[in-house]
């Protein structure tokens, strides 16, 4: 798997995470490194200092997942648009089955 942050459209400092895997699993590892670089982001581009809610937004939308909240719910709360593509989730455990939300 490979992890690669390039330059965002938002400013300077802003941050976008390219992954790239060849059906590598994504180990919690990498996720929290994911993390860190969307947290040092926002608060780039949103900076609590200036009255942005900043990474604190980013943490809450987290939270609200971990909470058992929907994504929908979520993605509304925090005026994020859902990927024009959906969302899909292979599950390969003998006889497997993919899934399209």
């Amino acid at each position: 798997m490979r992890l690669e942050v390039v330059q965002g459209k938002k400013g300077p400092k802003d941050k976008v995470v390219l992954i790239t895997a060849n059906r590598e699993p994504l180990k919690i590892e990498h996720l929290l490194w994911i993390l860190q670089q969307w947290f040092e982001s926002e608060e780039a581009c949103y900076p609590q200092s200036q009255g942005y809610e900043g990474k604190a937004m980013l943490f809450k939308a987290i939270f609200d997942i971990y909470n058992g909240q929907k994504l929908e719910t979520v993605l509304k709360r925090y005026f994020l648009k859902p990927s024009r593509d959906g969302y899909t989730l292979n599950v390969n455990s003998k006889g497997g089955e993919n899934s399209h939300v």
